[in-house]
């Protein structure tokens, strides 16, 4: 007799594909400018420091801290202690949503570190039998993520049945400054308003308006916290077109003002500052 079903079952895969696993060194200190691959990249450090511009936030970091881009991203970078070294992951999973620009960078442990290397080995042995290389590698790769996922990504699901709204918002992050409704949705993807909603709240537990308000406000928090632009400029960037309306917002929804939070600084700055520093 079969055990009553309990819990929903779980149908798709996170990961799609891993393109890239690498160790790369840059000896030099000096500027560089790159483009980050499609997809999810990774990298986590073990030696030297530097400082990156990408959408348009700056991020200084250096051994044992992680950084997440995604989807073909501007890099503007300048090495400050060399040499510079790292490793990579390039992966593919459409329905999993990358860290928001002020949570992209995340402090880790040696472990992380070391599974990081068996990725790299894993990926590296070609004698390995090819299942069993393909299943080693998903396994490592998904330990990786459980360390480096945000917090508030916990709670997605990133599912077969939500893979319409990961598809759509995919599409949004590429320009939170137009004007969004469900009718836009419908044009993105070609599907129902009914569809759209039900995905949506099947993958992060709300409206397709206020999960657009959320990503919105998550941008513009990393730009508050790691860029000097005025908050004007913030605002029409995420689609406000009012600074007031998005001052409004963005306290109601994250509990400070957009002035308050950018003189803080990101979480993982706050837990490493010293307790003498100024």
């Amino acid at each position: 007799m079969a055990h009553e079903q309990t819990v929903p079952p779980l149908d798709g895969a996170v990961i799609t594909g891993v393109r890239l696993v690498d160790w790369l060194t840059r000896p030099e200190r000096g500027a560089f400018q790159s483009v980050s691959l499609p997809g999810h990249l990774l990298h986590v450090v073990t030696d030297g420091r530097v400082e990156l511009r990408a959408s348009g936030v700056r991020e200084v970091f250096g051994p044992g801290e992680s950084v997440w881009y995604y989807e073909n991203e501007t890099v503007n970078g300048r090495i400050l202690d060399a040499p510079w070294t790292f490793y990579t992951v390039n992966f593919t999973a459409p329905a999993l949503a990358p860290p928001p620009p002020g949570e992209r960078v995340k402090p880790v442990g040696p472990l992380l570190i070391e599974r990081m290397e068996s990725l790299l080995q894993t990926w590296r042995d070609a004698t390995a039998p090819p299942t069993l290389r393909h299943l080693r590698l998903h396994a490592l790769l998904l330990e990786v993520l459980l360390e480096v996922l945000p917090e508030q990504a916990h709670a997605h699901r990133a599912d077969e049945p939500t893979l319409l709204w990961w598809t759509i918002e995919e599409k949004l992050r590429a320009d939170l400054s137009q004007p969004i409704d469900l009718r836009l949705l419908q044009r993105l993807c070609g599907r129902s308003q009914r569809s759209i909603i039900r995905a949506c709240h099947l993958a992060v537990g709300t409206s397709p308006i206020k999960r657009i308000r959320q990503l919105r406000l998550s941008y513009a928090r990393g730009l508050v916290q790691l860029s000097k632009l005025p908050m004007t400029d913030i605002a029409l960037q995420v689609g406000y077109g009012r600074v007031q309306e998005f001052s409004r917002d963005y306290h109601k929804h994250l509990g400070v003002t957009p002035s308050e939070d950018r003189k803080a600084g990101p979480r993982y700055r706050q837990l490493e500052l010293p307790d003498n520093a100024e």
